[in-house]
């Protein structure tokens, strides 16, 4: 009863996260006709963020930012301005230090700015053209010197080097087929981005995995309370069963997947066992091969969603340094630390393994076979800590 109990309050009081931890959460800085656009509305795929101010200069939109935006975790932010800086005579260089501290906040803050030039004007406004020019050329310098996403919006707006007059009723402003093709742009090149956040039909997620699967339930025991949701470290500790003292032990792990490759295997190799518990360890590969960490953290957030909607309690993991990489490590630490702090914010349970296995060169010399994988005694002390998480949580287990 208290475990029904449980589940029937950690699924309702998440229920009312669930569509955003399910979607990339995409901000909006704009002002201006980036204002015009009913973002929630053209880009569905999406959890959006909208913080932008129509009347506002980019430079008087800091205030509040974070009850505003940053308090929602967006993946990645577009900011989008310019004209009304320059119609108003703000100097080039108070617009680009605006540019740059809203910026620095947002890749403080752990989301990605993804800056959007500035669309020209008609060709009856030449030597405004020539400041959003000298603009734009100052933007994607500034992007490429931080490393940031900088993209041109105007894929099929413009004639030459200015706005088409079939986009435009005066000249300056975006008509609604403007607008319409504006979003649409803008679409486009945040899926060269971030996941969509639409889901693999059934079928394709089965055939992509179907041999990782069918190995999967080949080795699991045919009673099923636990499940181990990983890549080769999980996957390496081979049978669980005899580590946790138990015979409902399923390892679901596969070397070298990445967490979307998890979720390809989720409903067949998780939910469909209905267990209690599903322990999650998944990151090391994607950062591995340079997937961008909001894809990381995404694909995270909903394994655990999808997880807690099938009834079974998520218990998140760090993902585990290696040895004597310290670029490595400090991505890695950067998306522990936010998966710690959105576990912390939504109820999920989540166990630190790195205190154990790391030290200030990372995974312990005497713990890793290669710098990465476990030796039998790193396994030893992971399964201590999970055989102690089970014995002191209230787990009917």
């Amino acid at each position: 009863m208290k475990r029904t109990l449980f589940y029937i309050l950690l699924f309702s009081g998440l229920l009312i996260v669930a569509d955003c931890c399910a979607r990339p959460v995409v901000g909006f800085i704009t002002n201006g006709e980036g204002c015009n656009v009913d973002w929630r509305k053209e880009l569905p795929e999406y959890d959006v963020a909208d913080a932008g101010e129509k009347n506002f200069l980019l430079s008087q939109q800091s205030w509040n930012l974070d009850e505003r935006l940053l308090n929602r975790r967006p993946d990645c932010c577009v900011v989008y301005s310019g004209l009304p800086e320059i119609l108003l005579g703000q100097p080039l260089p108070r617009t680009l230090e605006a540019y740059r501290t809203i910026c620095e906040r947002l890749d403080a803050a752990g989301t990605k700015p993804v800056i959007l030039l500035t669309l020209p004007a008609s060709g009856e406004h030449p030597g405004l053209n020539d400041r959003i020019a000298r603009l734009n050329e100052a933007l994607r310098a500034f992007a490429a010197s931080r490393n940031y996403a900088c993209s041109a919006p105007s894929a099929g707006l413009t004639e030459g080097s200015c706005l088409s007059a079939e986009y435009t009723s005066d000249g300056l402003m975006l008509n609604e087929a403007g607008l319409a093709r504006f979003a649409a742009n803008i679409r486009q090149i945040l899926g060269g981005m971030l996941p969509s956040g639409e889901p693999l039909p059934a079928s394709v997620r089965a055939n992509l995995a179907s041999e990782v699967i069918r190995r999967i339930l080949a080795e699991s025991p045919a009673k099923v309370r636990i499940v181990l949701l990983g890549d080769s470290l999980t996957a390496n500790g081979k049978d669980w069963n005899p580590r946790l003292g138990r015979n409902d032990v399923r390892n679901a792990g596969q070397g070298g997947y990445l967490t979307g490759q998890m979720l390809w295997m989720l409903d067949t190799c998780v939910i469909a066992a209905r267990p209690e518990i599903c322990f999650v360890l998944a990151g090391i590969n994607d950062l591995f091969n340079d997937i961008p960490p909001a894809i990381v953290f995404a694909n995270q957030r909903q394994i655990v969603t999808r997880l807690i909607a099938g009834g079974i309690r998520p218990v998140v993991q760090s993902v585990l340094f290696v040895h004597d990489n310290t670029a490595l490590n400090a991505r890695i630490g950067e998306l522990n630390a936010r998966l710690r702090e959105w576990c912390a914010a939504n109820g999920i349970d989540w166990l630190d393994l790195n205190p154990e296995l790391a030290d200030a060169d990372g995974l312990k010399r005497e713990y890793t076979t290669d710098g990465t994988h476990l030796t039998e005694q790193g396994y030893a002390i992971w399964s201590g800590r999970l055989r102690n998480y089970l014995d002191n949580r209230n787990t009917n287990l």
